[in-house]
């Protein structure tokens, strides 16, 4: 990948990249973060020291202070999703405190997608953010650092080196200023994630679907960027609406470096756009078919269903595949039009099936709390979900991230200009989006996911009983 202004350098400097620390984060995840993964190759190969803290890493709040001045980095960066920009504000505290001359940048996808302005109001104890894709970003403005710094004094980096670096939020005389963000568009020319610094062997992860009961689970992502226009949706902040993508073969590198070196054999794709590009999607398949390899994979497609036909799903499941996820949302036209999701419900409901008639489980995801959303419409959309006969079904309340039409509705909605993000909990939110209370819906959250577990165990019944016929 070109280094875009992050030449090699010959002084280089220590830098920690790390999300909120793991005890202020509500249902944190047990998976290695690939972004952080990327940025991390992206650093070392421009000539700076790396360390990642991820969520395998257990540190209490003395541990993580010690922690900090073991390493002693230049720089801190933190991933910061919306939901948890509370746990961050309390990470960066610490850290301010425990390193105080630690340069603190912060990335992912709510910088990526808040007011420039908004961001470094909410965050005064952070010195820069980059929105968008960091690996351009974070190694330039680091590397502009090092060539910069004298005695360990942050104002020697001057205003004509931060105008440089791609997709950079930072701050002069009170004035904030946002740099454009770029792309990468051949995705073959990024390196692959620093694995020896995520190493899969350090986690466990139970993928949905996978019969292997044996080897590591790994992550992958093939393509960037989603055309989607759901009124829910962020992702477009970090990653573009253009999507982009990996050939099969570069591809197919990064997994059996995976499988040959860190003992992998189950995939996560998660990238929303896997089966877009029905060429490539083949062309992979065809890979693995050719390499003989003894691995599951599960994939996500959000878009563009009407690539999975009987003949490529065969293929899929030959090759692998075992689950596909399914992001349906709703089972409301009402609300399908609201949220503004293309595909009718007969033509979903009839993909789920040529699905699971190919072997493939679904795994089919719905919300619930759109913008003036009755509680007759969600229990239309209950009672589809658990009449489509996926194999799994997942529930989730509508969050008003920010970027997107739903938080523009509720905004206008309650008449504010913003939310505090550090003390917002949908849950009990005073700000509903749908015509239901924050309580209500919460209580008929609660109410779907223990009929889903009633459901899972007594699928569990069944099968054992009619084990025992047999």
């Amino acid at each position: 990948m070109r280094s875009h202004g992050a030449s090699r350098i010959t002084n280089p400097m220590k830098v920690l990249l790390m999300q909120p620390l793991k005890g202020f984060v509500r249902e944190p995840p047990n998976i290695p973060d690939i972004g952080l993964g990327y940025i991390a190759t992206s650093l070392k190969k421009n000539g700076h020291l790396v360390h990642i803290l991820d969520w395998n890493m257990k540190l209490t709040v003395q541990d993580f202070k010690e922690w900090l001045k073991e390493i002693q980095p230049d720089v801190i960066g933190i991933k910061i999703f919306t939901k948890d920009v509370g746990a961050a504000k309390k990470t960066i505290s610490i850290i301010r405190e425990a390193w105080p001359n630690g340069i603190i940048v912060i990335g992912g996808p709510h910088p990526s997608a808040v007011d420039p302005e908004e961001l470094m109001e909410d965050f005064k104890k952070c010195d820069f953010a980059i929105k968008g894709e960091a690996e351009l970003g974070l190694p330039s403005l680091v590397s502009a650092v090092a060539r910069s710094w004298r005695n360990s004094k942050k104002d020697s980096i001057t205003e004509e080196m931060l105008v440089k670096v791609p997709g950079l939020v930072w701050r002069n005389k009170e004035r904030v200023f946002s740099n454009q963000i770029p792309f990468v568009y051949d995705l073959d020319n990024i390196d692959f994630p620093c694995w020896g610094m995520l190493d899969p062997n350090n986690y466990d992860v139970n993928m949905l679907g996978s019969a292997i009961k044996e080897g590591n689970v790994a992550p992958i992502i093939t393509t960037r960027g989603c055309p989607g226009r759901c009124n829910f949706c962020s992702a477009f902040n970090v990653n573009g609406r253009r999507i982009r993508t990996r050939s099969p073969e570069n591809v197919l590198k990064e997994i059996l470096l995976l499988h040959d070196n860190y003992n992998v054999k189950k995939f996560i794709f998660q990238d929303n756009c896997f089966t877009s590009n029905r060429e490539n999607l083949i062309k992979l398949c065809e890979l693995f078919l050719k390499e003989k390899m003894e691995i599951e994979w599960d994939c996500n497609s959000y878009e563009r269903l009407d690539r999975l036909t009987g003949e490529t799903l065969s293929l899929m499941y030959r090759a692998g595949c075992r689950m596909i996820h399914m992001g349906i949302e709703s089972g409301s036209p009402v609300t399908r039009k609201v949220m503004n999701k293309s595909g009718s419900l007969e033509e979903i409901t009839e993909k789920v099936r040529v699905i699971q008639e190919s072997g493939i489980k679904v795994c089919a995801w719905f919300m619930i709390g759109f913008p003036e959303e009755t509680k007759e419409e969600m229990n239309k959309t209950i009672s589809y979900a658990f009449s489509l006969g996926a194999s799994l079904v997942m529930f989730s309340i509508c969050f008003p991230l920010p970027g997107t039409q739903v938080y523009s509705y509720i905004k206008e909605k309650y008449k504010f200009d913003r939310i505090d993000w550090a003390n917002f909990d949908i849950y009990t939110s005073q700000y509903p989006v749908s015509k239901l209370s924050s309580i209500e819906l919460t209580r008929l959250l609660k109410g779907i996911r223990l009929r889903i577990l009633i459901a899972k165990k007594f699928g569990r019944f069944i099968s054992i009983l009619k084990k025992k016929r047999r």
